[in-house]
């Protein structure tokens, strides 16, 4: 049996959009990092997952609930 992980940096945020650290900072998704969700969503989705982990941060979410509602299965915060 093996295991295998994904690790995706959440879409584009004002502040990674300017170079900028986010850190602690919780800002959302541009329109142009939740056009990156739904097309990781799109193209990842096809592969086989049992979870998904992510931190509570609101972008992280943002990222992430795309590929989540096409497999049907619950964020792991």
């Amino acid at each position: 049996m093996s295991l295998k992980i994904y690790f995706l940096r959440h879409g584009e945020t004002v502040y990674s959009k300017t170079g900028c650290f986010c850190g602690d900072l919780d800002p959302d998704l541009t329109p142009e990092g939740a056009k990156m969700a739904e097309q990781f969503a799109a193209i990842y989705a096809k592969l086989p997952w049992n979870a998904v982990y992510l931190s509570p941060m609101k972008r992280t979410i943002a990222t992430a609930k795309p590929l989540c509602d096409s497999l049907g299965i619950e964020m792991q915060l």
